[in-house]
């Protein structure tokens, strides 16, 4: 589902999760259980969603600060797990 462009709350929302975060660790376990060599091509694949998603997030939110740098903190936090999950 994240292949196809939706989002961690769309994918929560369609395998009855409550939270996008927690469809955000399963895309971490899933990765983290991927065959080593198909790693860079996921994670790069994941770095590329999540630029697009600074992109929006800095479009959408230019007139609301407080809100933007909260969620743009937030996505760094996303972008530094995806990075560790290269090697392991």
């Amino acid at each position: 589902m994240r292949r196809d462009g939706l989002s961690f709350a769309a994918i929560a929302s369609r395998v009855g999760l409550r939270r996008s975060g927690d469809a955000f660790e399963i895309f971490h376990r899933a990765l983290q259980s991927s065959p080593p060599e198909d790693k860079p091509e996921l994670v790069r694949q994941e770095l590329a969603r999540l630029e697009a998603l600074e992109a929006r997030i800095r479009s959408r939110d230019a007139t609301e600060p407080d809100k933007m740098q909260h969620r743009l903190e937030a996505l760094e936090r996303m972008r530094e797990r995806t990075v560790h999950s290269r090697g392991g």
